[in-house]
């Protein structure tokens, strides 16, 4: 009888290993991340589930609001909105993505 638990046991013990490990695969895995479209120097940068509103140098060409939206996979997606003086090169931090971050969006409005 003894044996018979052991046998059970390890049986159960490796059916729950392969169905953790399929959960574990069939998981989305996040983006590398990238660059948005530029608009006026100042685009969005995305890192998996991190992004990031910035303008490269020599910053801001024109005065205005600059507004990005992160497209967050699997939840809603996320946006901000910052106005900056011409030369900006300000780097806002965006709300990360729970699952990941699939590219940035940036336009501009004076």
């Amino acid at each position: 009888m003894n044996s018979t638990f052991r046998a059970r046991t390890a049986s159960t013990v490796a059916a729950l290993l392969v169905v953790g490990g399929a959960a574990v695969m069939v998981a989305p895995q996040a983006s590398a991340g990238g660059d948005g479209n530029k608009v006026h120097n100042c685009f969005g940068r995305w890192y998996n589930t991190d992004w990031d509103q910035k303008c490269s140098s020599p910053g801001a060409a024109y005065a205005g609001t600059y507004e990005s939206k992160a497209n967050c996979s699997f939840e809603p997606d996320n946006y901000m909105s910052h106005w900056r003086k011409k030369g900006s090169t300000a780097t806002y931090d965006g709300h990360d993505c729970d699952w990941s971050v699939t590219g940035v969006q940036t336009w501009f409005y004076q």
